[in-house]
């Protein structure tokens, strides 16, 4: 059975098993009244025993003498509730991942070379393919950013394993939107949420700011606001 020590705010029990086996009494300090003496007399002759303990818990007051102290609780996890819908990327998300990105209707070259256009659109999301040159409507960059989020909610829902809220889940789709899926599933901030720990996976997000190993302020700013939307906290400061 182990051994431990229950205090009490007039005495401390020395348990073993379920069970006290010896009262220390406490009593003021005749020179700091502020301090309480130990009276250890009762259990002198115990620790001279051939099976002294060589290990003890201390438990803080609340349970019963006579109760094996509970095991701790797990941290609860610092997210709201699952709330709203989770099946598409909501209003707030959808403003990040347009002021971000930007709306091209020729297309162009980002910060490492690929070819993009409409909002962020790059053939390793799918159809259409970018080529030097193309030209889209207004229209077609809105049915082509439908298209591509689609691909990245799904991939989303795929790879978290734990609760989120349409806030959490809105922030990982622009981040995976932004970086791709491989990038998220790869990724730290995906191992930790999936372990509940919430605020552990929003930190994250600042980490991913290089683009052809510069930190870019654009960037910086993305994972500030997608950070943000995580947590359900104001993020339109951040954004361009």
């Amino acid at each position: 059975m182990g051994t431990w020590i229950k205090e009490t705010s007039k005495a401390i029990y020395l348990m073993q098993g379920g069970y006290w086996i010896s009262r220390l009494t406490k009593y003021p300090s005749s020179t700091n009244p502020a301090e309480q003496v130990l009276n250890v007399t009762a259990i002198r002759s115990w620790f001279t025993r051939e099976d002294y303990p060589r290990a003890m818990t201390v438990s803080p007051e609340g349970a019963e003498p006579n109760m094996i102290p509970a095991p701790p609780k797990p941290p609860t996890p610092t997210t709201p509730p699952p709330s709203a819908s989770t099946d598409h990327i909501n209003s707030d998300g959808l403003i990040i991942v347009k002021r971000c990105e930007g709306r091209e209707l020729q297309a162009y070259q980002d910060s490492v070379g690929v070819w993009t256009i409409g909002y962020g659109h790059t053939s390793a999301a799918g159809p259409p393919t970018v080529y030097a040159g193309q030209t889209i409507s207004e229209a077609e960059a809105e049915s082509i950013l439908k298209t591509d989020l689609e691909l990245f909610e799904n991939g989303v829902r795929g790879l978290v394993k734990v609760p989120v809220n349409s806030d959490q889940f809105s922030a990982l789709v622009s981040f995976s939107f932004n970086l791709g899926l491989g990038a998220l599933g790869d990724s730290t901030l995906l191992r930790k949420l999936n372990a509940g720990d919430y605020q552990g996976a929003a930190d994250e997000f600042p980490r991913w700011v290089k683009a052809g190993g510069q930190t870019l302020l654009g960037l910086v700013k993305r994972r500030d606001a997608e950070r943000a939307l995580f947590l359900s906290q104001p993020y339109a400061h951040f954004l361009p």
